[in-house]
């Protein structure tokens, strides 16, 4: 299994996972549904855990579902820190009232902004304002706001 599947797997089996130096992270907010699947995936995440430290330290990692095909399906995967940032904005209920995001710039319909930020985040980690770190800063903003 590759690294890429192993940390998607993991993932998608609801643990967080982050880097910390050469040391790899793992969080998660319950016990797994299948604690076998759970071990063997640890296990495999062992193997190959200097492939996966590289790949979870780049912000903007491809994992290639088919590799033989040109033009495979990719999936892109957004950097642990955007991607908890991403988990907690889902989740989030737009605030009604206008709110200043920075002294500079004001939010004036909350509902309107809120459906853009959901827009850049369903276009994944090639968006534009992702690329150039827009998306990142005004997420950490909103959430030191809205927390």
């Amino acid at each position: 299994m590759t690294p890429e599947i192993v940390i998607q797997n993991l993932r998608s089996i609801g643990y967080f996972i982050r880097v910390d130096g050469e040391d790899i992270l793992l969080t998660s907010d319950h016990d797994p549904q299948d604690p076998e699947l759970a071990m063997n995936l640890l296990t495999e995440l062992k193997l190959c855990k200097t492939e996966a430290v590289n790949i979870l330290k780049t912000s903007n990692t491809i994992t290639h579902t088919e590799k033989t095909q040109p033009g495979a399906n990719v999936k892109a995967i957004w950097s642990p820190e955007v991607q908890s940032l991403i988990e907690w904005f889902i989740e989030l209920k737009p605030s009604t009232e206008p709110f200043y995001l920075e002294p500079h710039r004001k939010v004036i319909d909350p509902e309107k902004f809120f459906v853009s930020l959901q827009n850049e985040i369903a276009i994944g980690p090639s968006c534009p304002r992702n690329r150039t770190g827009a998306l990142l800063c005004d997420l950490k903003i909103l959430k030191k706001i809205l927390h």
